[in-house]
């Protein structure tokens, strides 16, 4: 799934932002009781939902080492070039 994908619901706010060293990918998935986490393989972000059914949702990444957090529900990338 790409950024754009999440972006296009209506529910999650995302935005893409480019440095000249960086670039910081940013997603709001609003303020929510589950557990959620975030893991990087490769070029792909996996975000792991905990609930009474677990979702999973997979970011495609741009090239380069990337470190991901997630704090009350809002996720951000940075992927140093």
């Amino acid at each position: 799934m790409s950024l754009k994908q999440v972006g296009e619901r209506e529910d999650v706010f995302a935005r893409h932002y480019k440095y000249d060293e960086a670039e910081v990918i940013v997603a709001d998935f609003g303020a929510t009781e589950e557990e959620a986490s975030v893991d990087i393989l490769e070029d792909t972000a996996i975000v792991v939902f905990e609930d009474e059914d677990s979702r999973q949702l997979e970011l495609e990444l741009p090239k380069g080492e990337a470190e991901a957090f997630m704090t009350n529900g809002v996720l951000t990338i940075t992927v140093n070039q």
